[in-house]
């Protein structure tokens, strides 16, 4: 799923499941600002993931991406991310590895400045999050 400048824990089925934001690879979660190097394809930090009480991986959440970059183009796409639950029933999951949906964005070519985009994602339990990434092109 491409996006391009221009366009903008529940009971599912008998099972107990969490959503979280996650992070890919040893990324730090905060609301900062992603640095990106212009014109290379590049993972956000923030990622989302639902794991069950076992803590595996269960559907990848969908998305919409709501207000699309000015100055590049942002892809969703499915990554290994770790899971963030901090505290709660699913503290004992923090740091287990699972897919998750992440998201790709590459700048217009010879672009410097910042560019952000918002999207929508939505879990199977119907819990709706809305997230802004905001990203500094060096």
């Amino acid at each position: 799923m491409s996006f391009s400048s221009g366009w903008s824990g529940a009971l599912l089925t008998g099972l107990m499941l969490g959503g979280c934001v996650a992070t890919s690879e040893s990324a730090k979660l905060a609301d900062e600002v992603d640095q990106i190097r212009s014109g290379h394809p590049t993972f956000m930090q923030r990622t989302f993931m639902t794991m069950d009480e076992q803590c595996r991986s269960t559907r990848r959440p969908t998305t919409t991406v709501v207000e699309a970059p000015k100055r590049g183009r942002v892809e969703a796409v499915t990554q290994n991310a770790t899971a963030i639950y901090e505290s709660g029933p699913y503290a004992h999951c923090n740091d287990r590895v699972g897919k998750a949906l992440a998201f790709r964005y590459t700048s217009q070519p010879e672009y410097r400045g910042t560019d952000s985009f918002r999207v929508r994602v939505r879990y199977a339990d119907g819990e709706i999050r809305h997230a802004r990434y905001n990203i500094e092109v060096y």
